[in-house]
């Protein structure tokens, strides 16, 4: 997996507020109960986020967590770099240190331009071009999975 599990979580924070597109604070808990993250754990996030200048916050009654900028000035890249500090730029995949054409790793050759791939959508990618793609999906994002007994077809 490219990205954290705490990447991934305040990404779909983030889009949950984006949405919300009100000017009033959201709390963690509501932001978590709505995108089933743990509360606790997204609290951590928002605050990291908050002392990034991605969100502000405000403590007591009214208080709560507001993005500070746009969605469209907010990429995966400020996400991933703020929660994974994943940039891309000349680290190695195999962990072996800076890995450049003059001293490539075993994957240096097949990951570099996949590499390069991969910085162009974090980097161009936002918050709101997600929800723009969001909006155009007929179903929800997530859905849990229907449970129930299937008929047996004879």
């Amino acid at each position: 997996m490219l990205l954290s599990r705490p990447t991934t979580y305040a990404i779909r924070a983030l889009l949950y507020m984006a949405k919300q597109n009100s000017d009033r604070p959201l709390l963690a808990p509501m932001i978590a109960e709505a995108e089933r993250l743990p509360s606790s754990f997204l609290s951590k996030l928002l605050r990291t986020m908050s002392e990034a200048g991605i969100l502000t916050s405000a403590r007591g009654p009214g208080g709560g967590f507001r993005l500070a900028r746009r969605p469209e000035e907010i990429s995966l890249q400020d996400i991933s770099i703020l929660f994974d500090g994943l940039t891309l730029a000349n680290e190695c995949l195999l962990g072996y240190g800076k890995c450049t054409d003059l001293t490539p790793c075993p994957v240096h050759e097949i990951w570099g331009p996949r590499k390069d791939n991969v910085q162009n959508f974090l980097s161009t990618t936002s918050i709101a071009s997600l929800l723009a793609l969001e909006s155009h999906r007929a179903a929800p994002l997530l859905e849990e999975p229907k449970r129930g007994r299937r008929k047996k077809v004879i």
